[in-house]
Order: structure tokens, then sequence, then C-alpha cells
């Protein structure tokens, strides 16, 4: 996930996230397009989109060389176009855009749209973008944009657009808002092919003030909006996307993101290996999952899943019936749902018996159900199938799935037939009380017939296998997750006091701090660390090693030497005088040759624990997210296995159980193979220690981690920690 400068400067104020009032951005009564020309096809698609989609919003043209454009009379300027103007549709040269909202302002015109690009994208356009955000401060009027095409509204039919448009879908509850204006044509030719019904869908541009998630804040109130789906390339605001996904969950109008920039290595300096772990697109996905939002990962799950949600479908499980004419269709659709977590419970007893009595003696009656072919024999077979599995499963069943029909073409053959048929079907679907959708073997467009007749039925069609199951999961998620997160305000578990003492009295210095200071740090605020002892020459080491006992490890102490078995700095399981004295003078030696410019503070000698589970349990300053949880199975293979968990600060008790249960080694705490099981209590108690620790210490901290932290029984320490201080 990329981040992106605001050039606006400055944090965004409490004002900015409240949630803004839109109207005279995009419910406008008359459009000035101002810079109008033939000469631009930009200028042309948007006189003509106006026309076309828009037949009740008055369009003036502004131009102050030409008396006529595009066939109709122009004013010369804003000021001289005689009647009142509510939105301004830009395409001037980017000096005078700043100047064009200000007598925008000046003659009562309260939305803008600015399409004229070359502003906060290019170097010498940053101070420009600034100047454009001044003009919106002083004057109040709303700007979207620069460097956006505008918005499609296709409930209300109000369409500045400047790109040429194909046929709109059909209005409905999924609304989208793009940072990528060239995706918005390609998402509303698939919504119209697959029949979905679009609210509002708008570019953002370079959001120079107001931001997607503003315009999602605007959207979120509408009772229209079923869902709104978010293509983001970057999260500028980070508070006020928080305030909008609660709203959006407090409401049930679910918030759908396609977050791109996957691929870009973490921004924190790899100083630690939370650092490496918590890059910023695993946090987004923590951050997103832990406000209810839904993240996908592709423009047709976007779309499918916005859909889907927006027509209110709320699995509240993955428990599904299929009914299918195709035996090869029903193999794919149980691979897909056990990849998707779900589940296909057998056929109750009565279901059986009433299939075996309904179906040809050569069917097999199971779940999924393949009706086979006799289907084209009887259309109505299928339809009393699902009939029979909603009717007796409702209590097995989250969600009922009919793939047993054909999408009509343009042109039936019997076009009284086909409406009849699916008439059919869906009054036997509005009857059940299991959730019934309609769902094609591929996700191939929809006839304009097919489109108008499955609105007209209220049928809920999911387009494919692979896309359609993966919509059903995020839905189903959505629901669980809904309702957890509820449940966390019900019970106030949502957080938990923190301590607000600072973790050190000075201000720590600038880069990672020695692991004998962080230890000490640490242990002041009552994380769990093993004991040990700071020596800066042979003898030290061995009296240190007859003080603590037995075998003991020597580990060098340096601010400069973050990954110590890297350069040779561990010595493991020494035990007796001589072997202590020469293990100290073997890993100075070493160090020293291997880092020579390396500050050495000494050597640690710490008692040799062997056995045990070793965590990880990191906390990483996110640059959009802030504090982030780092939590799984740690040690040297940290990095191999990448078992780990990711949280948002701040966690409560129940979060950090849930963060363990969910590792895939968690039988590893449980006991297993005569090993005995891990405290977890414990394990959780120094874990709110080290968060509360980092979160007491305010803003002055990269990262704070232990790792390893093990886990014997109810023993439960820090072997090894890192502290890095933020730089000033």
């Amino acid at each position: 996930m990329a981040i992106l400068d605001n050039v606006t400067g400055g944090a965004r104020s409490e004002a900015a996230r409240a949630t803004p009032d839109l109207s005279t951005l995009f419910r406008p009564r008359s459009v000035a397009l101002v810079g109008a020309t033939e000469r631009s096809m930009w200028s042309v698609n948007a006189f003509e989109n106006l026309r076309r989609y828009s037949p009740g919003i008055a369009v003036h043209c502004v131009s102050p060389s030409r008396a006529t454009v595009h066939g109709v009379t122009a004013a010369a300027s804003l000021s001289a176009v005689g009647e009142p103007v509510d939105l301004a549709y830009i395409m001037s040269p980017r000096d005078t855009v700043p100047d064009l909202l200000r007598e925008a302002a000046a003659n009562g015109i309260g939305g803008a749209v600015v399409l004229t690009a070359g502003f906060g994208e290019t170097d010498d356009g940053r101070a420009l973008q600034r100047e454009l955000a001044a003009a919106v401060r002083e004057t109040g009027i709303h700007l979207l944009g620069p460097n956006g095409s505008g918005y499609v509204d296709v409930r209300h039919q109000v369409v500045p657009f400047g790109l040429a448009l194909p046929n709109l879908p059909d209005p409905g509850g999924a609304s989208f808002v793009l940072q990528s204006g060239g995706l918005m044509k390609p998402l509303l030719s698939l919504a119209r092919a697959w029949g979905v019904g679009v609210g509002m869908l708008a570019g953002t541009g370079n959001e120079a003030t107001l931001s997607s998630t503003d315009v999602a804040r605007y959207l979120v109130e509408s009772e229209e909006t079923g869902a709104i789906g978010l293509f983001l390339e970057a999260f500028r605001d980070a508070e006020g996307f928080r305030a909008l996904a609660e709203r959006a969950l407090e409401l049930d109008r679910p918030v759908v993101v396609l977050p791109v920039g996957r691929s870009e290595v973490a921004r924190q300096a790899a100083m630690s290996h939370t650092g490496a772990l918590a890059g910023d697109s695993a946090v987004t996905s923590a951050v997103l999952r832990e406000l209810g939002v839904v993240e996908v990962s592709s423009m047709e799950e976007f779309v499918a899943t916005t859909e889907l949600l927006s027509r209110g479908v709320r699995p509240r499980g993955g428990r599904l019936g299929v009914v299918s004419a195709s035996g090869g269709s029903c193999e794919l659709v149980a691979d897909k749902a056990a990849d998707e977590g779900m589940t296909l419970p057998r056929l109750p007893p009565e279901a059986l018996e009433e299939l075996r009595s309904l179906l040809p003696a050569f069917s097999h009656v199971q779940n999924p159900l393949d009706v086979t072919g006799y289907a084209t024999v009887n259309p109505r077979l299928p339809v009393d199938a699902a009939a029979v599995m909603g009717r007796t499963g409702a209590e097995h069943y989250d969600l009922l799935l009919f793939q047993a029909f054909v999408a009509p073409p343009e042109q039936p053959a019997d076009p009284d037939f086909t409406r009849a048929h699916f008439a059919a079907i869906a009054d036997t679907v509005k009857g059940l009380d299991v959730p019934v959708l309609l769902q094609d073997e591929v996700g191939v467009g929809l006839s304009d017939f097919a489109r108008e007749l499955f609105a007209e039925l209220d049928l809920v069609r999911l387009p494919g296998v692979e896309v359609g199951l993966r919509a059903v999961a995020n839905a189903m998620r959505y629901t669980g997750g809904r309702e957890r997160l509820r449940g966390k305000e019900r019970t106030g578990a949502a957080a938990r006091p923190t301590s607000s003492a600072p973790l050190a009295e000075m201000p720590l210095p600038e880069g990672p701090l020695s692991e004998a200071r962080a230890l000490e740090l640490l242990a002041g605020h009552g994380v769990p660390v093993m004991p040990y002892r700071l020596v800066s020459d042979a003898a030290g080491a061995v009296e240190a090693a007859r003080l603590l006992g037995g075998r003991v490890v020597l580990k060098i102490c340096s601010p400069d030497i973050a990954h110590k078995s890297d350069v040779g700095g561990v010595v493991l399981d020494v035990e007796g005088d001589d072997a202590v004295a020469e293990a100290y003078t073997g890993l100075m030696a070493t160090v020293t040759a291997r880092v020579p410019e390396a500050r050495l503070d000494g050597v640690l000698v710490a008692p040799f624990r062997p056995g045990g589970v070793e965590l990880i349990v990191g906390i990483n300053r996110d640059p959009v997210w802030g504090p982030v949880l780092v939590l799984g199975f740690g040690g040297v293979l940290v990095e191999v296995l990448a078992d780990v968990a990711i949280r948002p600060l701040p966690v409560s008790a129940r979060d950090v159980t849930e963060m363990l249960g969910g590792l895939r080694g968690a039988a590893l705490l449980r006991g297993v193979r005569g090993r005995a099981a891990g405290d977890v209590d414990a394990v959780v108690a120094a874990v709110l220690a080290l968060t509360d620790a980092a979160l007491g210490w305010g803003d002055g901290w990269d990262s704070v981690e232990v790792n390893p932290m093990r886990v014997d029984g109810t023993v439960v320490e820090a072997l090894d920690a890192l502290v890095v201080g933020r730089p000033a």
C-alpha cells in the first residue's frame, strides 16, 4: 500500500474528519464547463455525457475566446453566465485554476471538479496544488480533484465526467470511490455486464482537499447506499478512515477496499524483525480486519463483493447448500468452498427422503446436489429440489446456491416461458427461510433481457464459482466480523487502559539501544526478563556465570549490532570458568574483526535456556496506522516461518488470546509430544506489559521487540530485546 504525500500540508483537523455535506458538489441542478472547446475530447465528452445522461441538468459552456462551443452560446467567464450555477467542471490551464475557484465561489457556486492535471503528481505542480487547497480554505467551495475525470451518479442522473462512457448500469445500492480515474470506465462496463446496480461512482484524483474517505463518509450517510467500494492507492487520513469504518459498521453499510501496492518493500528500516514482518500491506490488512472493513484483491472480486453486500446478503456462517445440474460444477464448488473456509453439510434425513422420491433413480442425492441433465426434460425439477433443500435444511444451511439455470439470451425463443420459469424461481426463493443466491458456473455477462428480468424479480446472482464464492466468503466474514466488533463494544472489550507513565525518564537516543538498556527499560514496566549480567572483561564473565549458576549464554552487547548471531556475537551453552573466559575472549575478537566500527558496551551473560517455545513480540510504528503489535513464533526462524498475527494497538487480553490461537503453530503452546502446555495467561500478561510500555512511551520510538520470548510451562521470559529510538 503506497503512502503518498498530502501536498496540502499538515495533518487533517477534527473538523475535516466530520461528515461533510457535499450536496452542492454531488447534487447540482446546473453545471458550467469551464474551458470548454471542441478541440478537447475531455470537453466534448463532458458535454455529451451531461446531455445524454443528465437531462434534468442545465449545462453552460464557459470560454474566454469563443462565443459558441458545442453548438451552444458560451459565456466569457463564470461571472458572465447570467444564470445560477451549482457546479464548475474546470478544464482550464493549471495556472488559472486557483483564481477560477475563487471566481466560482464569488458567484455562489458550491462545488467544483478539476479535471486539469499537473499539480501534486508532478514536482513543479506541488506548490500550485497547495495554492489550490488554500483557495478552497478561503472560499469554502467543495473540490473534487485535481487530475480527476469527475463522477457518475447513476441513481440521480448526474454525470459530469470527461471520458466517453459505455452504456451505464442500472441504479442500485453499490457505490464506488476510486483514486484511479482510469478504472472507472472498466468498472461501469463490468457492473452493467453482471447486472450490478450502481449508485455513485466517483474518482478523487489528487485529493487536494476532499479525500476518498470524505466522499465515502458522505455516501455512507445516505439510506440509498447499500455498500461502498473503495479503490485506494494511498491512505491519506488514517483517523478519518477509522471514523468512516466505525460509522459504516454502526449503520451496517459495509465498506469494501481494494488496496494496491502490495509488492512495495516496507518503509520502516529493517532494523528489527518486526519492521521486516509488519510491512505496510500486512499492517493495512490487519487494520482493515479490525475495523470490520472487507479487503479484496481484484477488480472482479471488488465489484462482486460490493454488489452482494449492497443487496443485504449477510450469511450467518459458512454452511452452504448447493443445487446444480452439473457434477463438475459441484466439484468446483466443493473445492472453492473448502479454500474459503466454508462447509457443505450432509443433507438432513427428511431432505434425503423427499429428494430421492423427486429425482431420477440414477442421481446421487447429496450436498452439493446434482439434479443431472434430467433438468432439461423437466425444467421445474431444480426449482422443486431447491425448495426441498431450503425447507428441510433451514437449520443446516446458512446459504443456498442455485446453479441449475441458464441465463436467458437477448432474444429467448419463448420469452413468456422464460419469464414464467424465472418467476417460479423467484417465488421459491422468497418463500424459504434460507437465503438463496443464483450462481453461474462462469462469470459471463448478462444480456439486457436477463439483466432487466433479474432486476425485476429481485434475484441476486453470483458471477461464477471463483469470484462468486469469494464474494460469499467476504460477506460471511463481514457478518461475523461486525458481530464480533459490535460485541466488543457492548462488553467494553474493544480497548483497554494503558500506562501513561513514560518508559524512560530521559529522551531516548536516536537509533537502537543496546540490549542491556532495552531489557532494563522493559523490566521496569513489568515485562518478565531473564536474569543477566553485563560484563566488560573475562574475569567479570566468569564471576557472572558463577552467580547465575550452571550453563550460560554469552552475547555481545552493542547498539550497533541488532542481529548478533549474524556476526558471531552469540556463544551458547557454556559451562565452567575456563570455558566462559575462553568464550568471552573469542567472542570479542570475532565481533571486533567482523564489525570494527561497532560500539561495544560489553558482553551479556545469561542462563542458557534450552527447550520451551519461542515467540516474537514486537511493536512497530507504521507510518500510516501508528503502533501495531506483531505476535508469532520467533527465534532465529522468524523470517522463515513467518507465522505471525498483526493488530493495531491498543489491544485487550481477549485480542492477544485470539492472536495466539490463530497462529498456525498454536498447538505448540497447548503442549505436544509430551511437552508441558504453555501458560497462555502469563504470555498474555507479558504481551500487554510490553504494549503498555510502548504506548506509555509516546512518540519517541520506532520499534520495540522481544525475540525470543521463551514460554516453558508457567515460565515466560524475554531472552532478547531491541528498542529503536525514533529519529528527531
